[in-house]
């Protein structure tokens, strides 16, 4: 534990650092002229895209057969952003409460089946995030800049090891029982005195589940309209949240265009998934504000940008999730 304080306590002194290099000053007068009709706009487009990420999980449950009302979806998705943006790395932590919070608000869901629909939530995100990256790839070998293509190469590789690793997990007992029992161990310590089993019993549980698993998971592959409707929501999620990005560039009266904005977005996502930082606090910042630079974007709009975009996309979020985690603290309290 304060292994982590101290490295949000870094994170926090790379963003000082950052304000400091931009300007503080100029920084917070540009900050605080943002037009407030596409600051707005921005937020709107966030909330799209948590409520299309909620939307695309809602119809993953209700093919599993799992029974839970939306509200419940979208607090879980909070929650487990929450989680997430405490967990350096791959940040998978929220994922593991958060198929404990369906599991517990629903009438009939099992670890098994709310897992599966996680698993897949995730594998589907990637094809949108595929697509978008070549597009990315693209514009930027017009821009004939060498560190973007190799920061984007970086994103595309680290993206590719991750979808190899969830699909061995998702078909491979002895991978995903070592991977689960890490999650159990992760929970465990965060909650040490909601959490009762012993991991042998746990372990008896898992493999007893992970048949379930593999079952709903096949189930919810067969199912081929949802499967498009959900893949329709992938889009829409990131669309979403690149033209947040935009709404931001123009709340401060400065002219990007979409690709500038997808190419920093596409690139900055090797970031988020390798930063030992909970959450890439300072260096989420650092490196997209860097990459702005590197498209021509003036410094203190470039940081400006950056700090009002994670504000809404991570800061505003991470204290919904926090809040509402302990509003719902009595859905712990039981195994």
């Amino acid at each position: 534990m304060a292994k982590r304080y101290l490295l949000i306590g870094a994170g926090i002194l790379i963003v000082i650092i950052l304000l400091w290099w931009a300007g503080v000053r100029e920084t917070l007068d540009l900050i605080l002229t943002a037009n407030p009709k596409f600051l707005l706009l921005a937020i709107i487009m966030y909330c799209i895209s948590v409520l299309t990420w909620a939307l695309r999980w809602a119809t993953f449950l209700k093919s599993a057969k799992v029974s839970v009302s939306f509200l419940r979806v979208i607090e879980g998705v909070f929650i487990g952003i929450f989680l997430n943006n405490l967990t350096p790395g791959a940040r998978t932590g929220g994922e593991a409460v958060k198929v404990l919070f369906i599991k517990k608000s629903s009438q009939n869901g099992s670890y098994s089946k709310v897992f599966a629909t996680v698993m897949a939530d995730r594998i589907l995100d990637v094809i949108p995030v595929i697509a978008f990256m070549v597009l990315a790839f693209l514009y930027a070998l017009t821009l004939h800049v060498k560190v973007l293509l190799i920061i984007l190469g970086i994103s595309a590789l680290i993206l590719t090891l991750i979808v190899l690793i969830t699909t061995l997990l998702s078909v491979k007992e002895k991978y995903a029982l070592s991977f689960l029992l890490k999650l159990f161990r992760l929970f465990k310590r965060i909650f040490p005195s909601k959490l009762t089993y012993t991991e042998e019993t746990i372990r008896e549980k898992l493999l007893k589940e992970f048949r379930e698993f593999k079952a709903t998971l096949i189930v919810l592959a067969k199912e081929k309209r949802r499967l498009a409707s959900t893949l329709l929501y992938s889009f829409v999620l990131w669309l979403a949240d690149i033209m947040k990005t935009y709404f931001v560039f123009l709340s401060l009266g400065s002219e990007v265009n979409l690709f500038q904005v997808l190419l920093v977005r596409m690139a900055s996502m090797a970031v988020a998934m390798i930063s030992v930082i909970p959450g890439g606090i300072g260096i989420s910042e650092a490196v997209q504000s860097g990459l702005f630079l590197a498209i021509g974007i003036e410094k203190t709009v470039a940081v400006s940008v950056t700090m009002l975009d994670r504000l809404i996309s991570f800061w505003t979020p991470t204290l919904i999730g926090g809040a509402l985690a302990f509003k719902n603290k009595d859905v712990f309290s039981s195994t």
